[in-house]
């Protein structure tokens, strides 16, 4: 059974918090922590629903080969 429910969401994670880390000089710098937040935030988001959108497709996928 493939698990890439959990690896492309892990991965997006991982992009994600490299990017503010290396982003962060400049918010800081410009003090725009609202933006910041809310891209953070929102990539977060992203990566969850793309874990339950995938785990559920893996679902079906699994359902319907047991079946044949």
């Amino acid at each position: 059974m493939s698990k890439r429910y959990i690896l492309f969401p892990s991965l997006l994670v991982i992009y994600t918090i490299l990017m503010a880390v290396i982003a962060f000089p400049r918010y800081q710098e410009s003090g725009n922590w609202t933006e910041y937040l809310i891209v953070l935030g929102g990539s977060f988001l992203i990566a969850v629903l793309l874990y339950f959108i995938l785990k559920r497709k893996q679902k079906i996928r699994d359902k319907f080969s047991e079946r044949d």
